[in-house]
């Protein structure tokens, strides 16, 4: 990136959070009906078995004639529409959502047919999710969004075609919304201590594909201010930034 291009985004941002002091903080949730879909398939682009995108926000799974990644995707999917929906605080409709979500958790189970250790500890979530949905509690954001972490790390058991880290990225930039809106910052600091890690084990195989104006787009302004971040506040504006960045790194790892 040229240094004048870096200027102007580092100023942008800066200057954000400075105007962000006297203005209430607000989350814009994407709708969970959004149109935009990630495709991610079988390596060999000619497999007639690859599976579609779903439709939705989730991150794609590879699956080639395994219906169990294409399961993972519909488990992914709900836990990301059912962060979205709480926090707009639609309740019912949430409660429609987690049924689904449940619905595919057996289905998951029965094809899968032996248990492992991300298998029960997605069974354990899904028993939380159930419980911080009945009791409307905040907790429900952090429930669903600690599914698609899960449903990552289960992901690689289907040789995914995106890195996890990815996935990985796009949890912890919820995170940041999540632990911004309790303004707890000992949460959001171990977050920016984990986005780093992660970005870390990421950098080899996006500069792999080509992406070296995205390493810097991303390292040294966005985590580089996150890094820096001491507040709230301050936090809140970079987790949107975050995100859409995310989004064109994953760009690089489509077929």
């Amino acid at each position: 990136m040229k240094l004048t291009t870096k200027l102007i985004l580092t100023t942008s941002l800066v200057a954000a959070l400075i105007l962000s002091v006297s203005v209430p903080i607000s989350y814009a949730a994407p709708s969970p009906t959004s149109d935009e879909t990630i495709e991610v398939g079988d390596r060999n682009e000619g497999n007639s078995n690859t599976t579609k995108a779903l439709g939705s926000t989730g991150d794609r799974i590879k699956e080639a004639s395994d219906y169990r990644g294409a399961t993972l995707n519909q488990i992914n999917d709900y836990a990301r529409s059912i962060y979205n929906i709480v926090k707009l605080q639609k309740w019912q409709e949430a409660e429609l959502y987690l049924a689904l979500l449940q619905n595919s958790f057996q289905q998951l189970k029965n094809e899968m047919k032996t248990s492992n250790a991300e298998l029960a500890q997605l069974y354990s979530n899904v028993t939380a999710l159930r419980s911080s949905v009945a009791a409307k509690s905040h907790q429900a954001m952090c429930d669903a969004n600690q599914m698609t972490l899960i449903t990552a790390k289960l992901a690689k058991h289907f040789d995914p075609q995106i890195p996890i880290e990815i996935a990985m990225l796009d949890y912890y930039g919820r995170e940041l919304e999540i632990w911004t809106a309790t303004e707890n910052t000992t949460k959001l600091r171990a977050v920016s201590g984990k986005i780093r890690q992660t970005w870390e084990a990421l950098r080899p195989s996006i500069h792999s594909h080509g992406g070296s104006t995205q390493l810097e787009n991303f390292e040294d302004t966005l985590i580089a201010l996150v890094e820096k971040a001491s507040s709230p506040t301050e936090y809140s504006l970079l987790a949107t930034p975050m995100l859409g960045e995310v989004k064109n790194l994953r760009k690089f790892f489509q077929v």
